[in-house]
C-alpha cells in the first residue's frame, strides 16, 4: 500500500461502526453543470441506460448517484480493498447497483473501450510528476470507448491545499497545509492551459474551465475539463 493510500486509511476515513449512521454525499455541482446540461458544456454525453460510467475513487459514491437514477450501468475503483469495501457499503445503502474494484489512475483494472465516461475527481494529482499525469490520462483514454467522455477536475494555484506548498519542479508540489496529506507530493496541473495541452495529446476535443470559490477561512480552486475521445 503506498503511502498515499495508507493517509486515506488512517487519518480519513470517517466511517461509523454502525453503518445505519451512514450519511449522504451530494454529488459534485460541477460535474453536474458539465455533464448533465447543455448550458455550461458544448458536448455533454447522453446518458441513456445504455451508459456505462466508471468513477475513479468511487468511496461514497455520491458522484454516480445522478448517473444510476437515470438507469446508466454503474462502476468505481478504489486505491485498496478497504476502501473499496467502504463503497460497496454506500453502494447497498443506497440501492445503487454497481461494479465496484481496486484500481487506480495508471490501472483501471477493465479492458480496452469498456466505458462512455470516465470520471476523474481530484483524483488525478495523486501522481508523483508530470509523467505520471500522462500515464494517468493514457489509461483513462484506453477504457474509454470511441466518443466517451472524460471528466476530470483537480485543484488550481489558488486552492488552500496548494496555496503555500514547495513546488519542487514541473507539476510537483509539496503539501505543507495541515491537513492529512501534508509532506505528500501531488502531481498538480501547472494551470488551465497545461490541462488543456496534455488532454489534448490523447483527446480530440478538449474544453476546460475553471471555478474559484472565496469563504471566510480558505479558498477553493479547481481546474477542469471534458474531453471527448
Amino acid at each position: 500500500m503506498s503511502d498515499k493510500s495508507a493517509a486515506w486509511n488512517t487519518k480519513n476515513l470517517g466511517i461509523p461502526d454502525e453503518f445505519s449512521k451512514f450519511v449522504r454525499h451530494h454529488p459534485s455541482e460541477l460535474m453536474l453543470r458539465s455533464l448533465f446540461s447543455s448550458t455550461y458544456s458544448t458536448n455533454p454525453p447522453k446518458i441513456t441506460s445504455d451508459t456505462r460510467v466508471l468513477d475513479i475513487g468511487a468511496m461514497y459514491m455520491n458522484n454516480l448517484v445522478p448517473f444510476h437514477d437515470r438507469g446508466a450501468r454503474c462502476f468505481g475503483v478504489e486505491i485498496n480493498e478497504d476502501m473499496v469495501s467502504i463503497a460497496r457499503r454506500c453502494a447497498e445503502q443506497q440501492s445503487i447497483a454497481a461494479d465496484i474494484r481496486v484500481g487506480s489512475n495508471r490501472s483501471l483494472g477493465h479492458e480496452n473501450d469498456s466505458f462512455d465516461i470516465v470520471l476523474s475527481i481530484n483524483v488525478v494529482h495523486y501522481e508523483n510528476d508530470q509523467a505520471g499525469l500522462r500515464a494517468a490520462i493514457e489509461e483513462y483514454h484506453r477504457v474509454l470507448d470511441k466518443d466517451g467522455r472524460l471528466f476530470v477536475v483537480s485543484a488550481g494555484s489558488e486552492h488552500y491545499i496548494r496555496l503555500n506548498a514547495k513546488h519542487l519542479g514541473p507539476n510537483r508540489f509539496e503539501i505543507t497545509a495541515d491537513d492529512f496529506r501534508r509532506g505528500q507530493v501531488m502531481a498538480y496541473f501547472e494551470d488551465e492551459a497545461q490541462l488543456g495541452e496534455l488532454l489534448s495529446e490523447k483527446f480530440r476535443l478538449v474544453e476546460t474551465g475553471r471555478v474559484i470559490e472565496k469563504h471566510a477561512r480558505a479558498n477553493v480552486d479547481f481546474l477542469y475539463a471534458v474531453a471527448v475521445k
